[in-house]
């Protein structure tokens, strides 16, 4: 069994703030970048203790959050910029499941802990089929793709019991408890590490015996993107070809699931990167 493992910096334990924390320029990126690290090894941990043969992990933070150095020793690592979703749909990788270290709920969710999606600067909600989308959601939409499954996910509270909800069977890890935008309670780093380490090795456990199904989807498509200001609305449909719904919100549709998928990334060529 093979895993993809992708990874985000919002949801890690004692990683609470944009600002502080997870932006780049902020005055603890770096320890920030340590805890995500040491949270994906603890998941490696659990799946090769559940018999998994090989994990790729993928650095997917936006201006990138794992420490090489110090990353486990048995993990193979994908990373550098652009990163896209579209490779998970390369033939060259045959995995087994997805999995996901270190998410946050998407924008709009009262109490998630840097909730947002995709990108905290440009993009107030989004939409597929009508249904509200976070990163979670998309992430096990382009894995059905290959009809392979999400099988677990670890963060804040919110952003777990988003994934319940959103994807049936997966299982989850809470590290902490949001209490607003930019504040937590959250366990230790050993008691999140331990956390993950037995809650991903169940999930391979418990997919064995009752298989997670992959995400899917009834055409037609329809991706709607409501963004923060009329001017990054004006880029969207300016480069993406979209419908223009009102001031600030945009729509693209097709029969085509990938191609609907591929539109989000146009305007900014950023790839599937999250910040």
């Amino acid at each position: 069994m093979t895993v993809y493992l992708m990874t985000d910096i919002e949801g890690v334990a004692g990683v609470s703030s944009h600002e502080l924390h997870s932006y780049p320029e902020g005055k603890y990126y770096e320890e920030a970048r340590k805890r995500l690290t040491r949270e994906v090894n603890a998941a490696v941990d659990g799946l090769l203790e559940a018999g998994v043969s090989k994990v790729l992990v993928v650095d997917a933070h936006g201006p990138g959050g794992i420490c090489f150095d110090l990353l486990h020793p048995k993990a193979l690592l994908l990373h550098g910029r652009p990163i896209t979703r579209e490779q998970l749909l390369n033939p060259a990788w045959e995995y087994d499941a997805v999995a996901i270290v270190g998410q946050h709920a998407r924008a709009g969710t009262a109490g998630g802990n840097q909730n947002h999606t995709f990108d905290s600067r440009k993009i107030d909600w989004m939409k597929i089929n009508d249904q509200e989308v976070g990163e979670t959601l998309y992430l096990a939409i382009w894995a059905g793709l290959r009809r392979v499954p999400l099988i677990f996910l670890s963060g804040d509270e919110a952003a777990c019991r988003e994934a319940e909800s959103d994807v049936p069977g997966i299982v989850t890890a809470t590290v902490k408890w949001g209490q607003g935008a930019n504040s937590e309670i959250t366990l230790s780093a050993p008691a999140s590490h331990e956390l993950i380490r037995e809650r991903i090795q169940f999930a391979v456990e418990a997919h064995r015996r009752t298989p997670v199904a992959p995400i899917q989807i009834a055409a037609p498509y329809s991706l709607t993107i409501r963004w923060i200001s009329t001017q990054l609305a004006d880029e969207a449909e300016s480069v993406s070809g979209c419908e223009r719904v009102d001031g600030k919100t945009t729509m693209y549709r097709s029969s085509e699931l990938l191609d609907v998928l591929r539109r989000l990334h146009r305007p900014a060529e950023s790839g599937v990167v999250s910040n």
